[in-house]
């Protein structure tokens, strides 16, 4: 049980990281994106104005509520760094990691209510059309994760 427990709070740590590195790099621009993605989405799932709208509108209110969860990730990180002085305290390990854990977690139930906000905006041939554009990303993600995989400079045993 402890052992499940730990694998799954180093996932959602390095999510958390991730998460946290990207927002960092891209100067809290991270939701820019989502005018790209939009006009993907329109073009793709032929979205009437009147769902272009709502959906803009669902992305910029999730935007106010999941930039505080980001930067509470990345200011946790800092201070977490911070305190780094050779000496392992597992309790305040844990805590911190249960601590990451949660936003993580209320960054992803967040991120779930925009998508079934969105997919609610749709009609049901435009929802199947999204499924299978996300299968393919996915896919695609999948098939890019494997090559840099295969490609990356192996480092020699010590």
């Amino acid at each position: 049980m402890q052992k499940k427990f730990f694998i799954v709070t180093a996932i959602m740590l390095a999510l958390a990281a991730g998460l946290a590195f990207a927002a960092e790099q891209t100067g809290g621009k991270m939701f820019h994106h989502r005018g790209g993605m939009l006009r993907h989405m329109a073009k793709e799932l032929n979205l009437t104005d009147a769902q272009q709208s709502q959906i803009q509108t669902i992305m910029s209110q999730s935007r106010s509520k999941m930039q505080p969860l980001t930067q509470q990730l990345r200011q946790n990180e800092q201070a977490q760094n911070a305190g780094i002085n050779g000496n392992f305290d597992e309790t305040q390990a844990r805590a911190f990691a249960n601590k990451q854990a949660q936003i993580m977690s209320d960054l992803i139930v967040e991120k779930q209510r925009v998508k079934s906000q969105i997919y609610a905006v749709l009609t049901p041939e435009q929802r199947q059309k999204a499924l299978q554009l996300l299968q393919q990303h996915e896919q695609r993600m999948q098939e890019h994760m494997q090559k840099k995989s295969e490609t990356a400079p192996q480092t020699p045993s010590q």
